[in-house]
């Protein structure tokens, strides 16, 4: 799988996407932080890229910074509950 090119760089930056999406730098530098666009603004932000010639797609709208590395995606993830919940703790079943 081939990584998959950061949004933020198909816009050239942080201020040339702000500008062509009329948001606030901050704004866009907080999506960029988050490592996600919000769902309201999405279908706006591939709207607006497609317009200017960007060769976007939906998986840049999930994945705004790019793909994970495949070898670390293929990684199985080890789940340690140190915590029962309350149902696992009660005795008896209700």
């Amino acid at each position: 799988m081939e990584r998959l090119i950061s949004i933020f760089d198909l816009f050239g930056g942080i201020r040339p996407m702000a500008r062509a999406l009329d948001e606030s730098p901050s704004k866009i530098m907080a999506w960029k932080r988050a490592g996600h666009i919000p769902a309201q603004k999405q279908a706006e932000v591939l709207e607006k890229g497609l317009a200017l010639g960007m060769p976007l797609t939906a998986e840049h709208m999930v994945f705004p910074l790019g793909h994970p590395v495949p070898e670390v995606a293929a990684m199985p993830v080890a789940v340690v509950c140190h915590r029962q919940g309350k149902a696992q703790r009660s005795t008896g079943a209700q």
